[in-house]
């Protein structure tokens, strides 16, 4: 469909023309309508396809359009329409006037879609902006190199991700492995140890225990190596997923939570369930030969000040012993902490409370060890308020009063049955 303009209305583009030029120009109007294929075949297909001949040769060809097309902004885009309609002007004015408006209409709603601005082509005073229908299809196909290069390198950074993530994985669980060995072979050489000192106790009553198998322990059996070798530092970052040059305070918190969710899963376990049994078998036997074994309640170690020095803070979870028992008496951290089946006091160390319950064992021979931590939790009790208290020199002359006074009250019962 062919739009044709009235005559004394300037054309879109044109300069003013008088009569005289319009006569002209209607004059010249059925010559070229004898050869409207050849414009046609020229300046762009007939059904809006891609020109490759004629008018669009004359600015770029198909390949340099599409190569031009990318990188170009609208200021580019002007320049070029402005090249194109110095070298072919004429032509294109002819176009216009035998129906090539539409095209251009399609052309300009096509660089619209580009978020090309216009408003450079509209406000020159030259022949009309040629059809950009070759941008128009032509743009999609220079970008899609660029497109296929990105999605090559996001597989190929996915492949690595995928790649440090199954490293990551098998490093944890490999660290996973050695920290659940390490706990069994702990409570086995503790079980082992006790069983060998029942043999022959002695005659003290009591076996004090230095050792602590806790979470700081165990995590310092890892950080000190890794402190003092590098090799085995840059290890425990792989094993962890942690990149070479991560600081020390998220390595050693990577590595606190993987110890502890260790120390979780050791107790479901069927090595850590049958460990477990053997080690509380032996304390049975303690119980019953009234030799009251003594442990420290927490790791006191050098990982605390590690964790002061690095800003990290924890819980009594972190440093709580694992060998904890109801048949054990153990040191505690504060005095509010333990209970009437897990007696825990405060305010003396391993060697002061082993050497206390070896006295209490001389004053009082028929002790139980029931009865023993029942006078510890008594004397380190304040009964009026109903609150834990340090053990002083007060609170132990009272734990040795309650020894005798209990002596008596089993010799009286002895005498009378």
């Amino acid at each position: 469909m062919s739009v044709r303009l009235p005559s004394g209305l300037p054309r879109p583009g044109l300069p003013l023309q008088g009569p005289a030029q319009e006569k002209g120009e209607k004059a010249q109007q059925p010559g070229e309508a004898k050869t409207p294929g050849k414009a046609t075949g020229k300046g762009v297909p007939a059904k809006g396809g891609l020109a490759v001949k004629g008018g669009a040769a004359k600015g770029t060809s198909a390949k340099g359009g599409a190569e031009q097309s990318g990188p170009q902004d609208g200021m580019d885009s002007a320049r070029s329409g402005e090249t194109e309609r110095n070298e072919g002007g004429g032509a294109r004015a002819a176009q216009q006037q035998d129906g090539m408006a539409p095209s251009t209409s399609r052309g300009a709603t096509g660089l619209g879609n580009l978020e090309q601005p216009p408003a450079p082509a509209q406000t020159l005073q030259a022949p009309p902006q040629p059809p950009p229908v070759v941008p128009q299809v032509e743009v999609p196909l220079a970008r899609q190199p660029a497109t296929s290069e990105s999605a090559n390198e996001r597989t190929a950074s996915d492949g690595r991700s995928q790649d440090a993530a199954r490293q990551a994985v098998e490093g944890r669980a490999k660290l996973r492995v050695a920290i659940l060995n390490r706990l069994h072979r702990g409570l086995t050489e503790v079980e082992k140890k006790l069983s060998a000192f029942l043999a022959n106790p002695g005659r003290q009553g009591v076996v004090t225990l230095p050792v602590v198998l806790s979470e700081s322990s165990v995590t310092h059996e890892w950080w000190k190596s890794a402190n003092a070798v590098p090799e085995d530092r840059a290890y425990l970052a792989q094993a962890l997923g942690e990149p070479g040059s991560v600081d020390d305070a998220t390595l050693l918190g990577t590595l606190r939570e993987e110890v502890r969710q260790a120390f979780a899963e050791f107790p479901r376990t069927p090595a850590g369930i049958e460990a477990r049994k053997a080690y509380d078998a032996v304390l049975q036997k303690y119980e019953a030969a009234r030799i009251q074994p003594v442990i420290s309640g927490h790791d006191t170690g050098p990982l605390v000040e590690e964790c002061a020095r690095l800003g990290l803070v924890y819980g009594k979870d972190f440093t709580r012993s694992l060998l904890l028992s109801p048949w054990m008496l153990a040191i505690s951290q504060s005095p509010d902490e333990g209970s009437k089946t897990q007696v825990m006091v405060a305010g003396l160390t391993l060697p002061q409370l082993g050497a206390l319950v070896g006295h209490l064992r001389q004053l009082n021979p028929l002790l139980s060890n029931a009865q023993l931590r029942t006078l510890l939790l008594r004397a380190s009790t304040d009964m009026k308020l109903a609150l834990r208290k340090v053990l002083g020199q007060q609170e132990v002359e009272q734990v040795q009063a309650l020894a005798r006074q209990l002596l008596r009250l089993q010799a009286v019962q002895r005498l009378t049955v």
